[in-house]
């Protein structure tokens, strides 16, 4: 019996070809919203929701953009050819886009979890520490975003005290070992 070709999937005693399924973004209620009600959500920005959420931020304009192109086959595409079998397929292109597009970040999750799992992370326990602004303080952290450094800072220090509390009950802490000093405020 003659090796299957590549773009074969063997299952069992069974041989599949491998078929392309394209994804049809149009049909998700988030395309259909962001379709049909991105402009208006825009146009009416700064009467409606400008004093509780901000000033429009522009990106947002091109992010979207892309993402209502992502998939779809106006927005651009590749022709796909078996080399073994020589058939073909049209590969529509993706926007990329970070936390707004569903595909593509489920796509770069899975590939940043495979570069920490095989080049970065050590084969140990982690730790995951999640940190939120409670919902009567998030006012002030929109409105002055520099107030975020000084957040992150207390963040990173919570942290450095838990740890060096910690690895102090086992061993001693070395001295040498500390967080970074604080640069002075410049006024």
């Amino acid at each position: 019996m003659a090796e299957p070709p590549a773009c074969a999937r063997v299952s069992q005693s069974h041989v599949y070809p491998a078929a392309y399924r394209p994804r049809n973004p149009q049909l998700s209620h988030l395309y259909q919203l962001l379709a049909t009600h991105f402009d208006e959500v825009k146009a009416q920005w700064e009467d409606r929701f400008q004093k509780a959420y901000g000033h429009w931020r522009g990106f947002l304009d091109n992010v979207v953009a892309r993402y209502l192109d992502c998939g779809v086959a106006e927005g651009g595409f590749a022709r796909i050819v078996c080399e073994d079998c020589r058939s073909e397929f049209l590969l529509c292109f993706s926007c990329k886009a970070r936390s707004l597009c569903p595909s593509c970040d489920a796509k770069r999750a899975s590939a940043f979890a495979v570069f920490l799992k095989d080049e970065l992370l050590e084969d140990v326990g982690h730790a995951v520490w999640s940190f939120s602004i409670p919902k009567m303080l998030r006012p002030y952290f929109l409105f002055h975003r520099k107030l975020l450094t000084e957040l992150a800072r207390a963040a990173y220090e919570t942290v450095y005290e838990l740890m060096a509390a910690a690895v102090s009950m086992t061993r001693k802490l070395s001295p040498a070992w500390s967080p970074p000093s604080r640069p002075s405020p410049t006024t």
